[in-house]
């Protein structure tokens, strides 16, 4: 049965070729009956394509693609995805997930009925009581996005037990108060961001446990450039609000 909010779920991808249309299917089989919005950065590898039969096999409108030009980090694809999102003016909710089959689609169901009880911004979070991270993941890597998680939480001294995740369901009216011009970090960065700036907005932010996997295909896109431009920013954060920019508080 379909959710009572309608939602549309925005994708970013860069050479996902070997995920997408496995992922597509399964987000527009989710009982919610979501849309999806493919945000795709020219990837080489013919993801694009990919979205484009997928698209194909389902009513018009149920698949959306928009090609950017150029490969400018995550914060960006997001917000040109979170805009073309939001102006389209047909959905209650913006759901945003990765593109690899780490996020569970299932949980989708309980996400959206977090917000149908009141809430603004709901975070599929791995470090609450019930989530967890792939017991396929090697240690250092847990051990990394978890010190991540913590560095960030303390500093900003948030509310929210994983800050640093990618998974989120946004009341459409509360992302289309958000100026995403000044939330301009480029990499994961941009996850802490967002959730601040939410948050700054007196937004109810509820977390729903999730089991974050392995991705399906292909490998991840975290670097160390990634992670070094997300602890640069949260002192600025830290210092200037989530604008992460002098007069922003």
């Amino acid at each position: 049965m379909a959710h009572a909010l309608r939602a549309v779920v925005v994708l970013p991808t860069y050479n996902e070729a070997g995920n997408i249309a496995g992922m597509l299917d399964l987000v527009l089989g989710s009982p919610v009956a979501p849309d999806a919005l493919v945000v795709d950065d020219s990837s080489p590898d013919g993801t694009g394509e990919e979205v484009r039969e997928v698209a194909a096999r389902y009513p018009e409108g149920r698949v959306r693609l928009l090609t950017r030009a150029t490969k400018d980090g995550l914060g960006a694809a997001y917000r040109a995805g979170f805009a073309a999102a939001v102006a389209t003016g047909d959905y209650d909710v913006v759901v945003q997930m990765d593109a690899d089959g780490s996020h569970p689609v299932a949980a989708l169901v309980p996400m959206l009925d977090a917000l149908a009880a009141g809430a603004d911004l709901v975070l599929g979070a791995r470090y609450v009581p019930g989530g967890a991270l792939d017991d396929a993941w090697p240690w250092y890597r847990k051990a990394l996005s978890r010190g991540a998680n913590t560095y960030a939480r303390l500093l900003l001294r948030a509310p929210v037990a994983d800050l640093t995740g990618g998974f989120k369901a946004w009341r459409a009216g509360l992302l289309a108060s958000l100026d995403l011009d000044v939330l301009t970090a480029a990499g994961y960065a941009f996850q802490i961001q967002t959730t601040l700036a939410a948050l700054e907005r007196g937004a109810v932010v509820r977390e729903v446990p999730i089991l974050f996997t392995e991705r399906t295909h292909g490998t991840s896109k975290m670097s160390q450039a990634i992670i070094a431009e997300a602890m640069v920013a949260v002192v600025r954060m830290r210092r200037h609000g989530s604008s992460g920019t002098r007069g922003s508080r």
